[in-house]
């Protein structure tokens, strides 16, 4: 699912223009698409309702919406920002002059009171920019918004995208950003609905495009080249699900060589055993530290797994030997820090495809091996290997890119973007809303945010979980793309569907792993 940010709602709306369609008359639907919501909140609510204008397009939105609204007869209150009056915008002025002649007086925003019922939100709109200071007007209705969703159960519906969140990578002002409870975006979705930290402000995300059509929308994109990021769903994940021949034998389906687990961390290697099992592969070469060789076979004997030899030359000779017979290699859920660094070298020149996750990702952070490791990725491209994937989680991610240690709690997209350009690698920066970075030569990243997953899985051994699936796709030969994304969305899913059943704090990387058929099944791949 594509998502827009301002520059591309810019753009679509100059074409619209062009094509016969102002942005007034987009302005008008944008108000109708709202007021129709708020009518049908209101017949499950109940309550009065509150629109809140700013000094822009959105207020514009807001004020036609009021419009509407009027036309029903439906009680309500606008408040306005102190600059509405004089405003940025001749069709948000326009709007708000309608609102005048038929008697609907704004009052400003310091005389909103907290109250029951619905508020809307149409306050900033998509050009918001959320490293710019906001007033304090703003910051005390954000306060008596958000004690009215607290103590008053009131809704509320942002039009567009939250106010305080910025449309193009989900970025949050420091000061204030209302609540929603819901979200109407027009045209398209933003990415910042749905890019974190944007998206735990956006809650339901609905779209309304404005009567303008696919192919319209299609056309401009085309023309433009637009390249925002897109969500990955269950209908893209459906599209892509891999056949699986009926007369198809485990020889069939590939061969992943897993480097992984220590003392200590032996459930890791377990984890991404088992995940990688079920997700398809028809074996799994699992070598681990000789110390804890025999917990792994009893937990999964279905594998292939081998004690790893004591001395380093047969380690590296034996492990070469897995690369040279297998179809896709997984290095480094739950190795420790002591593994030897020649088997990682030797993973990233020689694997035909490769997963990278955990305490390889730690290794390559190491200050030695910092600069050789980013040259290593690169050069794993130049000698026409497929990238490698990596699967850093925050914590993860800031030691192999000090620079946005501070960067990628605010912007997870530009964060694994700059990852995926440095290392000429797939960057699956993991964490709510997952974003994936598939380098381009020449050009930006392409990215995707992941639409599935909880808050359940926010302990350890879940990624685990999804290092062995994703490596497993790999491993029967999916294309990168549908691999990885496939992935990630499952892994999430998964994760939901078992949650629906025991709670997102009872879950558990097992729990994930259970729900893997169940998620299979709901998107087609069961088969």
């Amino acid at each position: 699912m594509k998502t827009i940010g301002a520059f591309e709602q810019r753009i679509i709306e100059d074409e619209a223009a062009a094509a016969g369609t102002p942005a007034g008359v987009l302005m008008e639907r944008a108000g109708r698409a709202l007021a129709e919501r708020i009518i049908a909140l209101q017949a499950e609510r109940g309550g009065p309702v509150s629109i809140l204008c700013g000094a822009g397009n959105n207020g514009g939105d807001g004020y036609a919406a009021a419009l509407c609204l009027h036309e029903k007869n439906a009680a309500l209150q606008v408040f306005e920002a102190e600059s509405a009056a004089e405003g940025c915008g001749t069709d948000a002025q326009a709007m708000r002059a309608a609102c005048l002649e038929l008697g609907i007086q704004p009052m400003l925003f310091r005389d909103y009171t907290p109250e029951p019922g619905i508020i809307l939100d149409a306050v900033f709109g998509s050009g918001f920019r959320a490293d710019r200071p906001v007033s304090e007007e703003f910051k005390q209705l954000v306060s008596k918004v958000l004690e009215a969703r607290a103590r008053k159960q009131a809704f509320v519906l942002s039009a567009d995208v939250p106010s305080g969140v910025q449309a193009d990578n989900g970025a949050v002002n420091a000061e204030a950003v209302i609540q929603a409870d819901e979200t109407l975006c027009f045209i398209l979705p933003k990415t910042g609905a749905y890019s974190y930290p944007g998206r735990k402000f956006a809650g339901r995300v609905a779209v309304n495009d404005l009567g303008l059509s696919e192919e319209f929308i299609h056309e401009v994109w085309e023309k433009h080249f637009f390249s925002s990021p897109s969500v990955i769903t269950e209908n893209e994940v459906r599209a892509w699900r891999p056949a699986r021949p009926i007369d198809g034998h485990k020889g069939s389906f590939g061969r992943l060589a897993v480097l992984a687990g220590s003392v200590g961390l032996a459930g890791a290697a377990v984890l991404s055993a088992r995940a990688a099992e079920m997700g398809g592969v028809g074996y799994v070469d699992l070598l681990v530290s000789g110390q804890i060789y025999p917990a792994v076979l009893a937990a999964v004997p279905s594998v292939l797994s081998c004690p790893l030899p004591q001395a380093e030359f047969a380690k590296l000779s034996l492990w070469r030997e897995k690369l040279r017979n297998c179809s896709a290699a997984l290095v480094g859920p739950g190795l420790g820090k002591n593994f030897d660094p020649a088997l990682l070298w030797a993973a990233i020149a020689e694997a035909p495809r490769l997963l990278l996750d955990a305490d390889a990702l730690n290794l390559l952070a190491t200050p030695e091996n910092l600069e050789p490791g980013r040259a290593a990725l690169i050069n794993r491209v130049n000698r026409g290997l497929e990238p490698a994937v990596l699967t850093p989680h925050p914590g993860e991610f800031g030691r192999l890119y000090p620079q946005y240690t501070q960067i990628v709690t605010q912007d997870r997209l530009a964060s694994a973007e700059a990852l995926a350009q440095m290392t000429g690698s797939v960057v699956v920066l993991k964490g709510a809303g997952t974003v994936t970075a598939f380098p381009l030569e020449d050009c930006p990243c392409e990215l995707w945010i992941n639409s599935s997953g909880n808050a359940g899985m926010a302990k350890a051994g879940s990624g685990d979980v999804l290092s062995g699936l994703l490596a497993s796709f790999l491993a029967q030969g999916l294309p990168l793309h549908e691999a990885v994304l496939s992935a990630v969305y499952l892994h999430g899913l998964s994760a939901d569907l078992r949650a629906d059943k025991l709670t997102e704090r009872a879950l558990t990387p097992e729990d994930i792993l259970a729900g893997l058929p169940a998620a299979f099944r709901q998107t087609g791949w069961d088969k």
